[in-house]
């Protein structure tokens, strides 16, 4: 509730003091060493009496938004153990899933149909393991990561960079209806505080302390998912890349990662084997997984012509009609239905179609 101070000078208080109360009692000293401005001290001074900030609290929680703070048995010790912590967790949604074990998924704001398909993939098969999703709601890949764990049923975290009371981006509405209400939305922000780019970056470090480890499906050279690996690596977490196309610009930056070390991903086994000391079922669930991948689907000749003609980068609908003989592009529409049903193919947006 106090204007210019932020987390870092919250921070600093506690560390001299060890006591937020101590501080209050003992303000006045503390600001003189702090070098705090008068503006700021007079705003304490205003604020000290506990009657307006419960007040506040009722008035948010009347509005569905909860908060947790590290002095909190349900504030997630993944979080506790990082680097500059959030001081404060506001949520709405289910909090009990930041105590499940959790992956990062990221990347490009702009996916090609490649990066869709793999993300997609790797989120159902996470999903099917029992991991929960976390990401950032944001274009692209992040909101590809969430949408493909909601659609199997499966449970996301979403870390907003905004307060909670903004929609951002604003096309973004019915998912986070869907988050909120399936999954869990996060902010350290208050609810009011609007989208500002600076805040977004800060944010990576909590999707990142979230998880066991975060994947990073496609990413330009500068792409701000790989903030996210940065805050993931200095915290000590695994970071997984899928490698792409060597002329996309978009796989400049997983590659670069794999060059520094990341693991290097081609499916859900060479995840597994980074985190399966963490979760002892992983491998029982991976072993029977392996089982059924070995599975052929059956095909009628019809389906096995679209199957060849889909390519794992994704084709569009009317590029994939013109690929068939004209006797099979009559059921061109029920049979790609009937493949995504199957699992043989994936419905991306804009009419494309990539192989599984």
């Amino acid at each position: 509730m106090i204007s210019g101070l932020g987390r870092k000078k919250i921070r600093e208080i506690f560390e001299i003091t060890g006591s937020f109360q101590i501080a209050i009692e003992n303000w006045h000293e503390l600001a003189r060493e702090l070098g705090l401005t008068s503006l700021i001290t007079g705003q304490v001074d205003q604020q000290s009496n506990e009657a307006p900030a419960m007040a506040l609290l009722e008035k948010r929680e009347e509005e569905g938004t909860r908060f947790l703070c590290p002095f909190d048995d349900a504030y997630p010790a993944s979080l506790r153990n990082i680097p500059d912590f959030p001081w404060t967790l506001f949520y709405r949604g289910d909090h009990t899933l930041l105590d499940k074990l959790s992956i990062g998924v990221v990347g490009s704001r702009k996916p090609t149909p490649y990066g869709r398909a793999s993300c997609s993939f790797f989120v159902r098969e996470l999903v099917q393991a029992g991991l929960v999703i976390v990401s950032g709601v944001a274009y692209g890949i992040d909101a590809e990561a969430h949408q493909a764990t909601l659609k199997v049923g499966g449970k996301t975290i979403g870390v907003l960079g905004c307060g909670m009371k903004h929609v951002y981006p604003s096309r973004h509405r019915e998912l986070y209806r869907q988050i909120e209400s399936f999954g869990l939305l996060l902010s350290e922000y208050p609810p009011h505080i609007p989208p500002i780019s600076g805040l977004f970056p800060e944010r990576n470090r909590i999707i990142s302390g979230l998880s066991i480890g975060v994947l990073v499906v496609e990413a330009a050279e500068k792409s701000g998912s790989l903030i996210t690996a940065d805050c993931a690596l200095e915290q000590g977490k695994e970071v997984f890349a899928i490698p792409g196309p060597i002329f996309s610009l978009m796989s400049a930056g997983p590659h670069n990662l794999i060059k520094q070390g990341a693991k290097l991903v081609t499916c859900s086994n060479d995840i597994w084997d980074e985190i399966k000391h963490h979760l002892p079922e992983a491998k029982q669930m991976q072993q029977v997984k392996k089982s059924n991948a070995t599975d052929v689907i059956p095909l009628s000749n019809e389906e096995k012509a679209i199957v060849e003609a889909v390519t794992y980068d994704g084709i569009h609908l009317d590029e994939l009609m013109s690929c068939l003989e004209k006797d099979q592009r009559k059921m061109l529409h029920q049979l790609v239905i009937r493949l995504e049903a199957k699992g043989a193919i994936l419905a991306l947006p804009g009419g494309y179609f990539a192989r599984r």
